[in-house]
């Protein structure tokens, strides 16, 4: 089934599978570690309600967000458009980082220097993987 997908657009799997890694590692650790991982995104819940909220919507979405994306592959067979959906998800994730960061004054905080680097250069990967992806469509 991989080697099929992949002959159908080798950019797009590479991508989405990347993406799945990537929510699919987010959920693990915040659904083991809410307190540890949260705090180093500048998080810290006020009562143990909090630290459910971390581990249901970091890490909880975050694997279903991977699922979904691998269930529309395989359901579709082809990993384009699980990619334009992690385009979509990643450049506005990052878009909205970046504005926030002027409007809530957050760009010396330890958190945004790494993520800021971090998102932008996977966003531009993804953007990469998309472009190259549109010669197998």
């Amino acid at each position: 089934m991989l080697k099929e997908l992949w002959n159908v657009n080798p950019p797009a799997l590479f991508a989405v599978i990347c993406l799945i890694g990537y929510f699919w590692g987010m959920a693990v650790v915040f659904i083991l570690k809410p307190l540890k991982n949260a705090e180093s995104f500048s998080i810290r819940p006020v009562d143990n309600a909090g630290k459910t909220e971390i581990r249901v919507y970091y890490g909880g979405i975050s694997f279903a967000l991977g699922l979904f994306l691998l269930y529309l592959t395989l359901s579709l067979g082809t990993a384009y458009h699980s990619l334009i959906g992690g385009v979509i998800f990643a450049t506005t994730v990052f878009t909205t980082r970046t504005i926030f960061l002027f409007v809530d004054k957050g760009w010396k905080c330890p958190y945004t220097k790494l993520a800021i680097p971090a998102e932008g250069a996977f966003v531009i990967a993804l953007w990469t993987c998309f472009f190259l992806a549109q010669k197998y469509i």
